[in-house]
């Protein structure tokens, strides 16, 4: 009986302790509280005219 508990201690100690290690520290410091409708990540790059023709191409076969 000993062994059986042993072993269940054992597999209960391997899936817990994920758990109990938390987040990444790059994660811990991200705001948790958002503005509503703030985007606050890296600015977006303007597509140029050949980016843009080939994705109005692409789209173009989606239409119904």
């Amino acid at each position: 009986m000993t062994a059986i508990r042993r072993t269940v201690c054992a597999m209960a100690l391997l899936l817990v302790t994920p758990l109990l290690a938390g987040c990444n520290e790059e994660e811990q410091a991200r705001p948790i509280h958002m503005e509503k409708g703030a985007y606050r990540g890296a600015a977006d790059t303007h597509l140029s005219a050949d980016q843009v023709q080939a994705l109005q191409q692409r789209s173009a076969g989606q239409r119904f």
